[in-house]
């Protein structure tokens, strides 16, 4: 049953990728659906600060659904723009100083793999919240996010959400280039 759940959350996750990829709203629903799932997954595999994260996923899904159909239409409600270097760095920054702080919390708590999965929470929230503003730069927070999450689940024995997190940093490549072409017309 489990697996099952598992492939599912990883289906809803391809679909929600991809659809935010083209700025289709329908990104939103797909995200929402797969995050629910990834709550349970998370808390059975003892990864609390991901199933926090899962459930600011699914919480953030009904704020970028709504934002992006505020106006009935995904390209008109919210337009794609950039940050700054520094604004960039401030973000950063910000992200490298809870990730500590956090991994050493939940690891008190029993968390598993604590650093990792806290540098993937902290840094997931300010990418989720770029996503639903449309900055071009949440693709590149997601390469590195992706990638650090796959390792994450494989050290965690979940085969298929690791490679789903590798196809998610494919992905957010091509996001980032589709994002960068309607941006510059």
């Amino acid at each position: 049953m489990e697996t099952y759940i598992e492939y599912t959350a990883v289906a809803f996750g391809v679909v929600y990728v991809l659809l935010a990829s083209r700025s289709n709203v329908w990104c939103w629903l797909a995200g929402i659906i797969s995050s629910a799932l990834y709550i349970y997954i998370n808390l059975t595999h003892q990864l609390f600060q991901d199933a926090i994260l899962q459930t600011y996923y699914v919480l953030a899904g009904f704020y970028g659904w709504w934002l992006w159909s505020k106006k009935g239409n995904a390209e008109d409600a919210v337009t794609i723009n950039s940050f700054s270097l520094q604004q960039n760095l401030k973000l950063i920054f910000f992200g490298a100083l809870l990730v500590p702080i956090l991994g050493f919390v939940f690891s008190k708590l029993g968390n598993s793999v604590s650093y990792f999965d806290s540098a993937v929470t902290v840094f997931s929230f300010i990418a989720t919240y770029l996503t639903a503003k449309k900055v071009l730069e949440n693709w590149i927070y997601w390469i590195a996010i992706d990638l650090l999450a796959a390792v994450m689940y494989l050290i965690k024995d979940l085969r298929a959400t690791s490679c789903l997190y590798l196809f998610f940093s494919v992905l957010a490549i091509y996001g980032y280039f589709e994002w960068k072409k309607k941006s510059s017309t």
